[in-house]
């Protein structure tokens, strides 16, 4: 173990020497900018207070406005066993995160008027030609039986964007032994596959009509296969990542990239940390099938590269220079596609329905409830940890990135909007 972590700290050393990392402004500019330090220290404090409480091992926080990085920080350690610190540029998997740049990959198709919105999805995939939606579920003999109606109007592509599909998920609808029969070893599986048994899943509801948190963006990664003739993944990376520069962003990881890719842990209720997948060449995302390309959540990346995204989404689009995607494509990305009826909300507080959905992100409503942030912000975050938001108003990026099961309330985490808009004083 000495040996191996002797080797993985030397590489580090030689990735930090090499890479560029982003100047951070000084105590003089982050108070022009409207922040107070204070705040940040006092968050970091709050950090710190969950990695000695073992239920993080290490997290990394930036928050920037207006294009300029006025907080920037890494504590704890990204690999445990190795001893490791956590570093700046550390590779996390951002799960959910992921599905923002899968919905720009397809409002690019969009833009260049291969595709629409509002067309049948079946246009593209014939196996959602026919829907049924479920109207009742028994059980005989142990084997469950589905009593269901066709649906009545047709699967859009912006309901695949919206999570409006009716299809059942890991996170909703009544068919959850169904969902979770398909997703048996989804890691050895492809995204068209998948994709067709997704298919022939009962609704819950008829497109539309209804919000269940589920599967569309990997609807949408095989709708980018078919209109463009490109692996999603491949077209991920020509229209989105290097053009933007995301150097640190992929779907698998390689060898070399293990010195800075965070273990995944979770508490285990005895004071410690266990293991969900290493930070090393053992993990999956190193070592696995590297078949399943998940426009859900297939995505790793490093606090870094996924500011380079939210920066270009609030410049409309450019990217240093760069026109990564039409303003007017990306002001989709900023705006509720919902019914104001339906509450786009994993679990529903209040009967406040301020949660809407642009494609893809949440964006809030209104200047109602307990959520500090302004109107229009939006956001999400990853089954992993991770989470952001994008406030258009204030032109600021706010993200912590750390690799613990969401599931685990971390104070920090419950509390992250509120300390970040505490920071920013004008």
């Amino acid at each position: 173990m000495k040996v191996i972590s002797s080797i993985l700290a030397v590489l580090l050393c030689i990735h930090l020497a090499t890479a560029q990392i982003p100047k951070i402004a000084s105590a003089a500019e982050v108070k022009a900018l409207g922040f107070d330090q204070k705040v940040f220290d006092a968050f970091e404090s709050e950090v710190e207070k969950s990695i000695q409480k073992k239920e993080i091992a290490g997290a990394v926080t930036l928050v920037a406005r207006k294009g300029k990085i006025v907080h920037f920080e890494a504590k704890g350690q990204s690999q445990i066993e190795a001893n490791i610190p956590m570093q700046k540029d550390a590779i996390f998997r951002i799960a959910s995160m992921t599905k923002p740049i899968a919905t720009l990959a397809l409002l690019l198709l969009v833009e260049e008027g291969k595709c629409n919105p509002d067309e049948p999805i079946s246009k593209y995939l014939p196996e959602f030609a026919s829907q049924q939606i479920m109207i009742s579920k028994d059980s005989v003999n142990g084997m469950l039986i589905y009593k269901t109606r066709e649906a009545t109007k047709p699967m859009l592509i912006r309901h695949a964007l919206t999570h409006t599909t009716g299809q059942p998920s890991a996170y909703g609808g009544n068919m959850p032994e169904a969902y979770e029969a398909i997703s048996k070893n989804i890691e050895k599986s492809t995204i068209e596959i998948f994709v067709k048994k997704l298919a022939r899943l009962p609704l819950t509801h008829e497109p539309g009509e209804g919000w269940i948190y589920g599967s569309g963006l990997l609807i949408a990664g095989r709708l980018i296969e078919v209109i463009s003739g490109m692996p999603f993944q491949d077209f991920v990376q020509k229209r989105i990542l290097d053009p933007m520069e995301m150097k640190d962003t992929h779907f698998y990881l390689e060898p070399k990239d293990a010195p800075r890719f965070t273990t995944y842990y979770q508490p285990d209720g005895k004071g410690n940390m266990s293991i969900i997948d290493p930070g090393s060449e053992k993990s999956a995302r190193i070592s696995g099938p590297k078949t399943f390309y998940s426009g859900g959540g297939g995505l790793t990346s490093t606090a870094m590269d996924y500011f380079k995204f939210c920066q270009m989404v609030i410049q409309d689009g450019m990217y240093n220079g760069i026109r990564i995607a039409k303003s007017s494509t990306i002001a989709l990305m900023k705006t509720d596609q919902l019914p104001l009826n339906i509450d786009a909300v994993l679990t529903i507080k209040d009967d406040l329905k301020n949660h809407g959905f642009t494609f893809g992100y949440g964006i809030k409503r209104r200047e109602v409830g307990e959520d500090p942030r302004p109107a229009g912000t939006i956001s999400w975050g990853g089954s992993t940890g991770p989470t952001f938001f994008i406030d258009l108003k204030h032109e600021m990026v706010a993200m912590v990135m750390y690799q613990t099961p969401m599931t685990f309330q971390i104070d920090f985490k419950k509390n992250f909007s509120n300390w970040m808009m505490k920071s920013l004083i004008n």
